[in-house]
């Protein structure tokens, strides 16, 4: 397995240095790689992020998108029309900038909550059509649209692996695939440990993060189970760590989540 750790967006640290440290950290940890949640590429300091990359000689492997949502309130769900073409202008800056890094694009918080679009039908027509445009886009800058299976608490469309992989099969696009995550699953899959298998050939990106949020071996999430099943399944890809909810210092949960996947690289 290849292993990468999520990092907030690198405009959020104090400095540069704080960012590259973190970045130099991961690497002597053993990660093969890092993934950012960045706002909107254009606010982004992209030569800043490529010279921390090449100074340890690591990848930009993905790139999560849904930061905006809670933000500026970008969503593709919503009646207004004007947000949805805002939020499709802002995917295909990220489509442009993960081209760029030769990075997957993570989508999931964008499609929005019953709150922006209480029809559930009339939104989930809504987002369908605007990732079969935002898709075709990526497909031809070859760039892969990581679509994910978000909680209901989170969002109230394609909350199960299940509704998202008829979407996804349904659009037939190389730029839009799939990913999983092991919290969403944890709360919506009725199993943890094959509720993927038929979906190995949509699997693009995996993101490992506890039931609880916290560093892995926190909650009660059974990862020995979790990567025999993409052992099974023939999955290459890579694993990303995300701790969103601790008391512990980020190269603190750095070190305590390598600790916990390395028995498994």
């Amino acid at each position: 397995m290849k292993f990468s750790y999520v990092l907030p967006d690198p405009k959020t640290y104090s400095s540069l240095n704080a960012f590259a440290g973190d970045i130099a950290y991961m690497k002597e940890l053993g990660y093969d790689a890092v993934e950012l949640q960045i706002e909107d590429p254009k606010y982004t300091d992209e030569a800043a992020i490529c010279k921390c990359l090449n100074n340890v000689g690591f990848d930009l492997i993905a790139i999560q998108t849904g930061t905006s949502y809670y933000t500026h309130g970008n969503c593709l769900c919503t009646p207004n029309a004007a947000i949805r073409q805002r939020t499709v202008e802002l995917l295909e800056r990220f489509i442009d900038f993960a081209e760029r890094f030769s990075s997957i694009l993570v989508f999931g918080s964008l499609q929005g909550r019953s709150s922006d679009e209480p029809n559930y039908q009339q939104g989930l027509n809504r987002i369908v059509q605007a990732i079969e445009k935002i898709g075709t886009y990526a497909t031809s800058r070859n760039v892969v649209l990581a679509y994910e299976p978000v909680n209901h608490l989170e969002t109230a469309f394609c909350n199960t692996i299940g509704e998202l992989e008829q979407i996804v099969r349904n659009l037939n696009l190389p730029g839009v695939q799939m990913m999983i995550d092991t919290f969403h699953m944890n709360i919506e899959e009725r199993s943890m440990a094959d509720c993927f298998i038929g979906i190995a050939d949509l699997i693009k990106h995996v993101h490992l993060s506890e039931t609880n949020r916290d560093i892995l071996g926190q909650g009660h999430w059974n990862c020995r189970s979790f990567f025999e099943q993409l052992t099974t399944i023939g999955y290459k890809g890579y694993c990303s760590l995300g701790v969103y909810n601790t008391r512990l210092e980020t190269r603190e949960c750095m070190q305590a989540c390598m600790d916990v996947v390395k028995p498994f690289r």
